[in-house]
């Protein structure tokens, strides 16, 4: 398993985590995701969230279900040090997977380039 995995050491566990980066994160946008992302120490974390457009519970679920997959997969594009809040949106739901993936991919590495420039700067 090893890298495959998604430790919870990687994960915001703590609503005031998650309210910081709402508060003072920068964004990211893209069809199925939105990404709200802030500089800090330590390794990566992540949190999810699903988008109030997505009805039911099982569909907010599935949609989670999918993005963190996608981030799952993706993660190694991100710096150490960036806290992150994935949003999932409407398309994440239904679309196709695939897309999702590539959204997510797109996003992080949007985020990790503005790292590096911040870090050159």
């Amino acid at each position: 398993m090893g890298d495959r995995t998604f430790p919870r050491s990687e994960r915001l566990t703590n609503a005031n985590d998650f309210q910081a980066v709402f508060r003072g994160g920068r964004r990211v946008e893209r069809p199925s995701v939105l990404i709200l992302w802030r500089e800090g120490q330590g390794p990566r974390k992540v949190g999810f969230a699903v988008s109030r457009q997505i009805q039911g519970a099982v569909g907010r679920n599935r949609a989670r279900r999918r993005v963190r997959e996608a981030y799952r997969v993706s993660r190694q594009a991100l710096p150490e040090g960036v806290q992150v809040v994935i949003v999932a949106r409407a398309p994440a739901m239904g679309g196709p997977y695939r897309e999702i993936l590539r959204d997510m991919r797109e996003a992080l590495a949007t985020v990790a380039k503005r790292c590096r420039q911040a870090t050159e700067a």
